[in-house]
């Protein structure tokens, strides 16, 4: 794709630019909100009040301080953006390791009731 990596929401060293994209990825991150037994304390719930926390942020930003333009991504972009979640796959694999067919199949409308909150806050285009 010859694109630079984008700048991780949690970076605050230096400078950090955002203007092209803000990763919120987590290595093992989880679909359904997080408990004691979770791998990883980041589930989508989080990634996605990470994103809207972030938007807010940057609108707030821009609104005071065009100069803020060079490292910021326009409000446009935020509409237009491709979001790309590689969520999902722990969950589904601990429970092909642990529950029957029947129970996954059952499991499945809860992982996608999951993206419905990220449509609802203006994530419109999905890779998942």
């Amino acid at each position: 794709m010859d694109q630079p990596f984008l700048n991780p929401y949690l970076d605050s060293v230096g400078t950090p630019n955002f203007q092209r994209g803000c990763n919120f990825a987590t290595g093992g991150s989880i679909i359904l909100p997080a408990n004691a037994a979770s791998t990883c304390p980041f589930s989508f719930n989080i990634q996605v009040d990470q994103f809207i926390r972030f938007k807010a942020r940057v609108l707030q930003l821009l609104a005071k301080d065009k100069e803020l333009d060079n490292y910021l991504p326009s409000a446009d972009y935020f509409k237009q953006g491709l979001y790309i979640f590689d969520v999902g796959q722990n969950g589904l694999g601990g429970a092909f390791d642990s529950k029957s067919e029947a129970q996954v199949l059952a499991f499945v409308p809860t992982i996608f009731s999951q993206f419905e909150t990220g449509i609802q806050v203006g994530l419109h285009t999905f890779v998942i």
